[in-house]
């Protein structure tokens, strides 16, 4: 069976109502491909779990053959990258939630959904400062080597995105086809998308937006990452929805801590609930370093510079870096007097290199 048989084989299957995600994730873990699904004898079906009106419906082949064509030729003008479920590269994290997506339509760099992924959501409704923290925390994480991804939405969203494009790559999670942009206005962006991550969807190229896609496609954020960040978000959220799904799907949960008043508190709740708080990168970082060889990584990009610009502060930095410390601890430490210390301290604390705590210890900043 050629791959573009394989593809429509997909594409028909998905267009027959009654067949779920979960049916056709059924079918490819019992009988291992789809290409036969048209063929093959019923009671193959029955082990996967598929119910008589379904076994007949596919018997039947009763999808719309003009939908299918119409797919097929669309893929192929805008030359779109797809990924079923049995394909190899199919990211494995995303494969092992309970409804994978059969099939992901993708146009860029789909080699971005190889790397270590982490989610950055929130809500389209956000501050200043949200938007902000979102960019700088995404800028930081890219830099690291991790793929951002999130929904493409206003707000939160976009800000991560485009603060992970500027150190590294993104990937951008569609609730309608490919060929719909949505929200218009950023479509701008889209070109910078193509260079620096791609953008995925498992909706139909010419669907448009709907509330009902949301969810299926925060299923797929979700899906996708090692974690899950929530930077703004009220109660009731999508950016919940993600939360609640990244949970489920036993990946980790983050989130920024908010004013107790603001509209988005609603990240409090999360980590009352066991969300760990985020207030910088490091936070989310050291959960993984064990897996990925980025520690080092950190210790280059954020001492050496600090370290070779004044090689006095080398002692002082090696201290702060196990735990915070007073001066006399410091002392101890570093075998240098008092007032050596405190010339030292004097002039980190000019550089923005170190912060007192409010029990008068030492950290860096």
């Amino acid at each position: 069976m050629s791959r573009e048989d394989l593809i429509a084989t997909y594409l028909s299957l998905s267009n027959i109502k009654g067949i779920s995600n979960i049916s056709i994730n059924n079918i490819y873990r019992t009988l291992g491909s789809l290409k036969n699904i048209f063929k093959i004898d019923p009671k193959y079906l029955q082990e996967a779990g598929l119910s008589q009106p379904q076994i007949e419906s596919i018997q039947k082949r009763s999808f719309d053959e003009k939908y299918v064509s119409r797919e097929l030729e669309l893929i192929k003008r805008y030359k779109i990258d797809i990924l079923l479920l049995e394909d190899e590269h199919y990211p494995e994290l995303l494969k092992n939630i309970p409804d994978p997506p059969a099939l992901l339509y993708i146009y860029g760099d789909k080699s971005v959904l190889k790397k270590p992924s982490i989610a950055i959501v929130g809500s389209r409704e956000s501050s200043i400062k949200g938007k902000s923290f979102a960019k700088k925390l995404s800028r930081d994480l890219a830099e690291i080597g991790f793929n951002i991804v999130s929904g493409f939405a206003s707000g939160i969203d976009i800000s991560a995105h485009l603060g992970a494009m500027e150190k590294g790559f993104t990937t951008a999670v569609f609730g309608n086809g490919l060929l719909k942009i949505y929200p218009s206005y950023h479509k701008k962006y889209i070109p910078e998308f193509y260079k620096k991550g791609c953008i995925v969807s498992e909706f139909p190229l010419e669907e448009l937006p709907g509330p009902h896609n949301f969810p299926k496609r925060n299923r797929i954020i979700s899906g996708l990452s090692l974690g899950v960040v929530v930077v703004e978000a009220a109660e009731k959220s999508g950016s919940f929805i993600t939360a609640k799904l990244a949970i489920e799907y036993q990946r980790d949960l983050f989130a920024v801590p908010a004013w107790p008043e603001d509209q988005n508190r609603g990240t409090n709740k999360l980590i009352k609930e066991g969300a760990k708080l985020v207030e910088n990168y490091f936070d989310i970082v050291e959960e993984y370093s064990n897996l990925f060889t980025i520690s080092k990584d950190i210790d280059k990009n954020n001492y050496n510079t600090i370290i070779n610009t004044n090689e006095k502060f080398t002692d002082i930095i090696n201290i702060l870096k196990q735990k915070p410390a007073t001066i006399d601890e410091i002392c101890m430490l570093s075998g240098k007097t008092a007032s050596e210390v405190l010339q030292i301290l004097t002039e980190m604390e000019l550089n923005d290199l170190i912060i007192i705590t409010g029990d008068g210890r030492y950290t860096l900043n």
